[in-house]
């Protein structure tokens, strides 16, 4: 199946190199060469997801954040851009059908909670750089289904980042996302795609 399915980390401590998707151990600390980019790929029913936001140097990082929070919240807001693309898409594509036209607005708000607190602990905020470079389905009933995948990849992803850190403002947001993910956003995409999978 073509998915956007969302980046999972391994573990929590990953890195990527500069547009080199590998998976491997990061480092609890800071890296003597730049950049130390925060995320990497991870294989999901034979697709691979990149972190396109995660090419930050840590070295040029001034804030008061450990290196794997920083990491977690590159790949939180990389995984809320990659949602919002390509819900955005989608819409384009079939013209605005439910549950995507209700639910990008939500992956915006997502997105924009997080920036707060990149904004809070002086972390430059990337570009969304997965506008355009979505894949396409053939259906709607396709994207549901591909949906599905992506937020049981998104609620897992969450699960992971809770270990990152134990700042209560951090955890928070996490919390409400993940909540926002498997509360509402996985069972509309079950009812559209006609199946449920994944729930626990």
């Amino acid at each position: 199946m073509k998915t956007f399915i969302t980046v999972l980390l391994l573990g929590i401590l990953t890195a990527c190199g500069q547009g080199n998707l590998q998976t491997q151990k990061r480092s609890g600390s800071p890296s003597s060469t730049a950049p130390t980019p925060a995320a990497e790929t991870v294989k999901t029913d034979s697709t691979e997801t990149e972190c396109k936001i995660c090419d930050l140097d840590f070295n040029s990082y001034k804030g008061d954040l450990k290196k794997e929070e920083v990491d977690g919240l590159l790949l939180a807001l990389n995984d809320e851009y990659m949602a919002f693309a390509t819900y955005t898409q989608i819409n384009k594509d079939f013209n605005d059908p439910r549950p995507f036209v209700n639910i990008v607005q939500a992956e915006a708000k997502h997105a924009d909670r997080l920036k707060v607190l990149f904004e809070t602990y002086k972390i430059p905020v990337p570009e969304n750089k997965w506008i355009g470079s979505v894949p396409k389905f053939e259906s709607v009933a396709a994207a549901c289904k591909a949906g599905v995948d992506a937020e049981i990849a998104n609620r897992d992803l969450y699960s992971r980042l809770f270990k990152s850190t134990e700042r209560e403002d951090i955890l928070m947001v996490y919390r409400a996302l993940q909540k926002a993910s498997e509360d509402n956003h996985l069972p509309a995409f079950e009812r559209c795609g006609g199946g449920r999978r994944g729930n626990r």
